[in-house]
């Protein structure tokens, strides 16, 4: 036995104590030295790829990640959550998929590990396996709470609402004070009557400290569950007390992002060259669709995803992966100066290459991919570059009901962070209208714009622009969104089962006075609005 194997838990103490007090390189002389000795310590791999993540260096961070899943096949099922988690922060969606599906489903670890593991499975689209792994785990756990919650959002994603509601019932039986399920409930379905769980939530309240996260969600569950009631003044207290514990936990900084817009607008100013027509050759001709959250994505992607020629592959981050390991940085929520900087000598070419090999499987065999990240609209410029084929849909909608319809959603962990603050939230849409000209002067005929109002007013003329902006014939079956069976996981899961309306213009009208200082800021800097 070597000095190093006999001393390992010396040293592992030595190097997380050095960790704990900033001391991170010291920390990582001694993991390495572990991970030399043993190549296998799965912990060890993990501490030394949140390092190099700190460090900034995003390729050393995600050849560490890699490498764990060596120790995990090796029947490490207890560490499998940790370990797909971690690789869901670098996009290896095939692996989280080959390592999930690889592993004895009857095992005891991974029944216990089961709700994470199939919320893992859906957050890479593989919603199907999803409810397998969850149907093989509840035998041996039928009263899990976490379980029937990961159960009900799956069939609530394969649309399959009657039985999603009433696995949610099932979970708040089990678990009356969860503020996860009471959230998702609220935004899955109204109450019948209307307003009949606020009593309940309320309840709920009284297990959760009053700025922690829970709270947050059950704030944002009073919030819906009074507004689908009428009661809008109090459904407003709600979502300002939300919103206000949420943005103290975010990490977003609207002054760097600021900063970050206009070093972005200096670094694409130059026009991008048309794609000639061999430019995508045997390849598939990916369509982003971009824009803020909730202006209508999800529902452009089901009619395009209806098309005979079109594969809908939701919300993916490759092409964020790609832009992050072509310059080696970690590319966060929101643009920065330092990201726009990272950038300036990239090979946009190679990060096609990669994008293009990471979304090949998600076609299908189809000549067309849709990628609907809206986060993707901060990279139009950088896609341009990348991708010749590719063509750039960016969704507007009426800037009140826009910003109304990002500050009514609790978005998951850092995302959006400018959605909480009424200041942020008009600084951001100013930031994105600008942005937004600046795509259609430098990107030309690859880039176009859509109004919502006009989509789902007139659907059946804006497929058809669509399509043949597209290149592709228009199918007018397409506009019938209901004949789209293919699951949703986006915020809007359970209102894109509905047939196309016009219900979402005008709404922000319930807020008019509240809203006031959000209009002035948006009016200042934009003029008049409608």
């Amino acid at each position: 036995m070597s000095m190093i194997a006999r001393d390992f838990e010396p040293l592992w103490r030595n190097a997380r104590a050095l960790e704990h007090s900033g001391q991170h390189q010291a920390a990582k002389q001694i993991y390495e030295a572990l991970i030399a000795e043993d190549p296998g310590r799965l912990y060890v791999r993990l501490r030394l790829s949140a390092i190099e993540q700190l460090a900034g260096n995003y390729r050393g961070a995600h050849a560490h990640a890699v490498r764990c899943v060596e120790s995990v096949r090796r029947a490490r099922w207890n560490d499998l959550a940790s370990v797909t988690r971690l690789l869901l922060a670098f996009d290896e969606w095939s692996l989280v998929r080959d390592l999930i599906l690889g592993t004895d489903w009857s095992h005891p670890d991974i029944i216990r590990s089961a709700s994470t593991l199939s919320q893992h499975l859906w957050l890479i689209g593989d919603v199907p396996d999803a409810l397998r792994m969850v149907d093989a785990a509840l035998p041996f756990a039928p009263a899990n709470p976490s379980l029937r919650y990961s159960r009900a959002n799956i069939l609530r994603y394969l649309g399959r609402m009657d039985e999603a509601s009433q696995e949610y019932e099932r979970c708040l039986s089990l678990s009356p004070d969860d503020p996860y399920v009471h959230w998702s409930l609220a935004n899955h379905r109204k109450a019948t009557p209307p307003g009949s769980r606020i009593a309940r939530i309320e309840k709920a309240q009284q297990a959760h400290e009053a700025d922690g996260v829970g709270q947050a969600y059950l704030q944002y569950a009073l919030f819906r569950e009074s507004e689908d009631a009428g009661d809008y003044g109090r459904a407003w207290a709600h979502l300002m007390a939300g919103a206000a514990i949420k943005r103290r936990q975010v990490r977003y900084a609207a002054e760097a992002e600021d900063a970050g817009f206009v070093a972005l607008h200096a670094a694409t100013s130059v026009p991008v060259q048309e794609a000639s027509s061999g430019d995508a050759e045997g390849e598939h001709i990916p369509i982003f669709i971009v824009g803020m959250p909730r202006s209508g994505t999800t529902l452009l992607e089901r009619i395009l995803g209806g098309h005979s020629e079109v594969t809908a592959a939701g919300e993916l981050n490759d092409f964020h992966g790609a832009l992050c390991w072509e310059s080696n940085q970690f590319c966060g929520h929101f643009m920065t100066p330092g990201i726009v900087e990272g950038m300036s000598n990239v090979d946009f070419a190679a990060i096609g290459r990669r994008y293009l090999d990471y979304t090949r499987a998600w076609t299908r065999g189809k000549r067309y991919l849709v990628d609907k990240n809206p986060e993707n609209f901060a990279y139009a410029g950088y896609i341009a570059r990348a991708l010749p084929q590719a063509r750039i849909i960016c969704l507007r909608r009426n800037p009140m009901d826009a910003c109304m319809s990002n500050l009514k959603n609790l978005f998951s962990n850092d995302a959006y962070g400018y959605s909480y603050d009424l200041d942020e939230l008009a600084g951001y849409f100013v930031r994105f209208d600008k942005l937004s000209k600046h795509w259609r002067n430098v990107l030309g005929h690859r880039y176009m714009e859509l109004q919502y109002e006009e989509m789902v007013q007139a659907p059946s003329a804006l497929a058809a622009a669509v399509m043949g902006f597209c290149g592709l014939p228009f199918e007018p079956e397409s506009v019938d969104i209901t004949r789209n069976a293919a699951p949703v996981t986006t915020a809007s899961s359970s209102q894109v089962r509905e047939t196309i309306n016009t219900r979402g213009i005008g709404a922000w009208r319930q807020y008019e006075s509240q809203l006031q200082p959000l209009r002035a800021r948006l009016e200042a800097e934009l003029g008049p609005l409608s």
